[in-house]
């Protein structure tokens, strides 16, 4: 509904305007032409009364001249302004040239605008445009405007397109390669979607996580096992099996030279294709085998009570235990793999149970329908572990406790076919490495809120797809600093949401200092300080004051002089040195303290040159033949006697 201004003095309704009776909200309908239940409504205030309102923010931006007639120029902009979040995005955005690529590929008002959802999208965990704009209504971000759903809705569909989609992937590999892409593993996963789209081709008829038979749509990403960040993606028809994507997706990742240690797959990408063009891209590889692949079951034959709990063949302390051979993994194909063949006795041990439980809790089921007269029906998935056999007394419950036994003793074995002779541990320890692919769909699902794609057209779909793996790069960028810093990403996002530009009576903003110890924490990892947000925040002064502004924004500069600490900086060299002056001479000889040895005093020197001129130099005490100083008096002069002058007079009083 977004924010309503209860302190502004109440205005008329516009004529084509209506109120809701059960709550008092005031609406407009979007579309005339649409029937009222179909057509989508925009609330734009709160009646207080048949003809009058308080507007909401709706209302200030589609009646502006309105809003200025009411109430003038006052109020139009926001107190409180939340900047951290923003922030923090342009740290990441210079950070991994994220910015910088939307800009030269999308333009920059269109870079600012996906910038824009993709830190909605974290912010809300949601990628719903309708409340895009009240979200955001009190964010500093990089468009010059908040934009509404229909907005958005033209945008997704016309402005950015499939071509420029491809564009940007081509530049973000370039730019994974210069920034880490090099001797890592890649892991490659598929998922799908829920989707309600109603003009798509890529909409297909499948098995959606849900587990109905709805429309989906499929799609695949490459990560980085070693920090989880997306390298690339591609979005494909629902019906699309994993192993079938896959081609695309390997011969893209070829086709860009990237030096990489290897693949990691699921056992979705099991099939002899998918090995076959691995060999072909000269990619190694870390494989999940399905359960009935030939290598797993040769293996399980061979060697399941050798390893089944067994100290020697133990690779770690979670009763994981191993073996490795190199065998054939199809029967029908040649090629050869190292299959190692793992026992997890905690999995074996509860999907054992897991499994006698719901077998017994059937019987059980079965049984109290047969004392209460219905016909017993046994559940599909368990029909080879029960069967339910008509006598002439009635009905009997049998077990098939041979099948039963040996599903139970093939609990917790699974195996993993390799390209090289790594042995059980290492093959175990990169396989989960891809737990990166599944933190990354996590992203997408939970956290970004991309699970069900609700856009209506193939191009909204691919410029959805486009925005969500932009804000995948942003959450995952967070997720690794927060680590890095021991905090909780969920709380640092919200604490970082905190951070405020606050509105003086000149209607110009202020940064507000109040940065905790993890909030600047977390921002210095992308290089963001507590006084860029004084340059931050001048630039948001400068687009609202001034007709001249950059639709790029700038990263703030640091100064790398620092604080001047006394003495000579490490490394640098003397005046000597930088003057060229290799040795000392007699003219650049350093005087030490005191009078240098074998110099005379200045008295001496003086006595030598006397002595050249001619002058003896006076030996202590007085010459002979001298005289001592008058003792007596001049004849002519009387001694004073003791007391005043006979017939002088006292000082006058």
């Amino acid at each position: 509904m977004g924010k309503i201004y209860w302190n502004l003095k109440e205005i008329p309704q516009p004529n084509e305007s209506h109120i809701n009776k059960s709550d008092g909200r005031v609406f407009i309908f979007l579309r005339d032409n649409d029937k009222v239940r179909e057509s989508s409504r925009k609330v734009i205030g709160h009646a207080t009364s048949d003809t009058t309102m308080h507007p909401n923010d709706n209302f200030r931006y589609l009646y502006p001249n309105l809003w200025k007639g009411y109430y003038g120029d006052s109020g139009v902009l926001e107190r409180v302004i939340r900047c951290g979040m923003y922030a923090m995005t342009l740290g990441i955005g210079y950070k991994t040239a994220l910015y910088q690529t939307l800009i030269e590929v999308y333009g920059p008002m269109y870079a600012n605008v996906i910038m824009d959802y993709a830190m909605y999208s974290v912010l809300e965990k949601s990628d719903i445009s309708q409340t895009y704009e009240e979200r955001m209504q009190q964010e500093a971000i990089f468009s010059k405007e908040r934009y509404s759903d229909s907005w958005f809705s033209d945008f997704f569909k016309n402005k950015i397109n499939e071509q420029q989609h491809l564009d940007f992937r081509d530049r973000w590999i370039i730019e994974c390669k210069k920034r880490k892409l090099s001797g890592v593993w890649i892991s490659i996963d598929g998922s799908n979607n829920n989707c309600e789209a109603k003009s798509c081709h890529l909409t297909e008829k499948g098995s959606a996580k849900s587990g109905k038979n709805i429309d989906i749509i499929s799609y695949m990403y490459a990560i980085n096992t070693e920090d989880g960040g997306p390298i690339t993606y591609f979005v494909n028809n629902g019906g699309k099996v994993d192993a079938k994507a896959f081609q695309k997706m390997a011969i893209y990742l070829g086709s860009h030279d990237i030096n990489i240690e290897g693949v990691i797959l699921d056992r979705g990408f099991c099939t002899h294709d998918v090995m076959e063009l691995l060999a072909e891209l000269k990619y190694p590889y870390v494989i999940m085998l399905k359960s009935d692949t030939y290598g797993h079951t040769q293996m399980v034959g061979q060697y399941a009570e050798t390893i089944r709990w067994k100290v020697p063949y133990a690779i770690d302390g979670d009763g994981m235990f191993g073996i490795s051979e190199k065998k054939k993994v199809f029967k029908e194909h040649p090629e050869e793999a190292y299959i190692n063949l793992f026992f997890d006795g905690s999995n074996a041990a509860q999907r054992s149970i897991t499994l006698i439980r719901k077998i017994m809790k059937a019987t059980e089921e079965l049984r109290t329908k047969i004392n209460a007269g219905d016909i017993p029906r046994v559940p599909q998935d368990l029909k080879k572990y029960i069967a339910v056999k008509e006598e002439f007394a009635g009905y009997r419950i049998i077990h098939n406790h041979e099948e039963w036994q040996m599903a139970i003793d093939g609990k917790g074995f699974l195996s993993i076919a390799t390209t090289e002779n790594m042995g059980p541990m290492e093959a175990n320890r990169l396989y989960h490495l891809r737990d990166a692919s599944e933190t990354q769909y996590m992203i997408m699902k939970s956290q970004l809120g991309y699970d069900v794609t609700r856009v209506h057209s193939t191009e909204s779909i691919h410029s959805k797809f486009a925005i969500c793996f932009v804000a995948g790069i942003i959450r995952c960028e967070i997720i690794n600093a927060c680590k890095e810093i021991n905090q909780d990403t969920n709380k640092m996002i919200m604490e970082i949401d905190r951070l405020e530009f606050f509105l003086l009576q000149n209607n110009i903003y202020t940064a507000i200092h109040d940065e905790t110890k993890r909030q600047k924490d977390l921002l210095e990892k992308f290089d963001i300080k507590p006084p860029d947000f004084d340059s931050i925040v001048q630039d948001l002064n400068q687009r609202l004051t001034s007709k001249i502004s950059s639709q790029v924004h700038k990263k703030p500069e640091h100064s790398q002089t620092g604080v001047y600490k006394r003495g000579r900086p490490i490394g640098s060299k003397s005046k000597r040195k930088k003057s060229g002056v290799s040795a000392l001479t007699d003219e650049t000889l350093k005087r030490k303290p005191g009078r240098p040895k074998g110099s005379l005093n200045k008295k001496t020197i003086e006595t030598e040159l006397q002595e050249a001129d001619g002058n003896e130099r006076r030996k202590p005490g007085r010459p002979k033949g001298s005289k001592n100083k008058l003792k007596v008096l001049p004849a002519t002069q009387e001694k004073r006697g003791r007391g005043r002058p006979k017939g002088s007079k006292n000082k006058v009083k």
